[in-house]
């Protein structure tokens, strides 16, 4: 597999990840009354939403 594909693939699985976490984060959070969870979750999301861009504009 191709660098730039490889790169591209990695990105779009950590912010599928990331993603899955923040849905858990949401639904932890609406279900148990704890809105740090939640809050936590979107965080996560939104770091692996950055690294994943980081990850997928890296030129080897």
């Amino acid at each position: 597999m191709k660098y730039p594909v490889r790169n591209l693939v990695m990105a779009s699985g950590l912010a599928v990840v990331g993603l899955a976490i923040a849905a858990v984060g949401v639904y932890v959070g609406e279900t148990d009354d704890a809105p740090g969870a939640a809050l936590m979750g979107l965080l996560l999301l939104i770091v692996a939403l950055v690294f994943s861009v980081k990850i997928a504009r890296r030129r080897e």
